[in-house]
């Protein structure tokens, strides 16, 4: 954290707000510095910025929030409260495949305005920053492969799905594993049961997101 605020400092900022928005309550994450004042509680309101995130891929100042979301008017009073203070922000929003994503925003104080010239290296720091972020919070929450977890999936079940995402029909996954054709859909119909789906293209959906299978898996090396 204290690399990423000298960072900021660099840049002409602050302060930062860095947060994650993982599905598993334990790898997600939430680092600020620099700046008092960024409200975490939007009097019952969802947080704009986390709103804005999710319909946009490019960064954008806070100024410009309600041309990106659609605001309510207690989420406008707090910006206004923020920029009656002093507090400007610029938001990097930061989206990962399969997953939720998450934000950084880089802020001023004091009404100094954003360091426009800064504004690229800073997108470059976000990126760089959540990764980080995010790798240390996961191997903080759980082993890093997801098959060391006790994920939802058997190893059998598992095997036949791999097979199966890559296009291999139940008879060639039969012959790679050694299996019989009804023994591989049985264990693939085992795997939709548990996933609480009906269809195998919802299968691989389902379980690339919640880290049964990795976008590497889905690679035919044959």
């Amino acid at each position: 954290m204290r690399v990423l605020l000298r960072a900021a400092g660099a840049f002409g900022f602050d302060g930062f707000d860095l947060v994650g928005w993982a599905t598993d309550p334990r790898a997600r994450f939430r680092l600020s510095g620099g700046v008092e004042g960024w409200p975490t509680d939007w009097r019952g309101e969802p947080d704009p910025v986390e709103l804005a995130c999710r319909h946009t891929l490019t960064p954008f100042a806070w100024d410009d929030l309600p041309r990106v979301a659609d605001l309510s008017p207690t989420q406008r009073a707090v910006l206004q409260e923020l920029r009656a203070r002093g507090l400007r922000g610029w938001t990097v929003p930061l989206h990962i495949p399969f997953e939720p994503g998450g934000a950084c925003s880089f802020l001023c104080a004091g009404d100094r305005p954003l360091p426009q010239t800064s504004l690229p290296a800073a997108h470059h720091l976000a990126c760089f920053a959540f990764e980080a972020a995010r790798r240390l919070r996961r191997l903080d929450a759980a082993p890093p492969h997801p098959r060391s977890r006790g994920g939802r999936l058997t190893r059998r079940q598992l095997e036949c799905l791999v097979l199966a995402a890559r296009g291999k029909s139940d008879w060639v996954t039969a012959r790679i594993l050694g299996l019989s054709p009804e023994t591989v859909h049985k264990y693939l119909e085992q795997a939709k049961a548990r996933f609480g789906v009906s269809s195998r293209t919802e299968l691989v959906v389902r379980a690339l997101h919640e880290g049964e299978l990795s976008l590497a898996d889905l690679m035919d090396d044959a």
